[in-house]
Formats: structure tokens, sequence, C-alpha cells
């Protein structure tokens, strides 16, 4: 490894070989490289991606997606429905996210206006059963109703 791989691994299909490093560019930003490295009659042909630091969440999430759909197409019985955390979030940002004091409050005030379930889990970005589940633990029922 140079002094700029902080980790590289690769794996050999046929007469391909795929490596991905984790390297450290010159001013100090990290980012990711996917070699394909491919034997022919004439040696070989190399092909070289790089993806930096700060587009890492995005390509990992849109490569996870692009997976997921490959294996469906690849595979009709994968066709069940699974979500991962990532999913949920993209509907729900603060998914199985810890509340806060500060939410809790905010919780109690808009349910003491008669919000719905519904306006509550969009106001905080959450499914419409943790508004369920965080109304019954605070008992706000009991206590109002």
């Amino acid at each position: 490894m140079d002094n700029n791989e902080l980790f590289t691994d690769k794996i050999t299909k046929g007469n391909r070989t795929y490596f991905f490093d984790v390297k450290k560019s010159e001013n100090g930003s990290l980012y990711l490289s996917v070699s394909e490295s491919r034997r022919t009659d004439d040696g070989f042909e190399k092909y070289k991606i790089l993806i930096f630091e700060e587009d890492i969440k995005d390509f990992k999430k849109l490569f996870n997606r692009a997976v997921k759909k490959l294996e469906k197409l690849t595979d009709p019985e994968s066709d069940k429905e699974s979500y991962t955390l990532d999913d949920i979030r993209e509907q729900h940002p603060q998914a199985y996210r810890p509340w806060s004091t500060e939410d809790d409050e905010k919780l109690e005030g808009l349910f003491c206006e008669g919000k719905t379930v519904k306006e509550l889990a969009n106001i905080f970005q959450r499914k419409e059963g943790a508004i369920t589940s965080r109304i019954k633990k605070l008992e706000l029922k009991e206590k109002y109703s």
C-alpha cells in the first residue's frame, strides 16, 4: 500500500479483478477509488472511477438502490418488500431517531391543539405509528381527554 492508501481490497471473477481503495489526496481529503482490471489478449484494460468523500453517502444510496433493483430483476422470488433504514428515512427523515425533550414538549402542545396523528407525523417527519406510540408513552390521552 502506498502512503496515500488507507484501505484496499479486491475481488477476482474470471478475467476481471475489481479493486476498492480508500485513499487520501495530497490536500488531505478522502476518496474511494473503484477500479476494474480485465485481462485481454493484448494485456490488461483498466478502468477507474473516483468517488469523493462529500459524495459517498449519495453514491452509496444510489448504488444500493441499483443493486436492489438488479436483484429484483434477476430473482423474481426476491420481490418481497423489504426496507432499509435509508429507504424509510427517504419519506420520514426522523424515523427511529431519539425523541428530545423539546420534541416531547412540542408534541404535547400540538396534541393539545387538536392536531391529528397524520398532521403530527408530517410535522415531526416520523411515521404515524411512532407518533401514536409517543402519545401513549407520554400518556397524553389520559392527561388531556
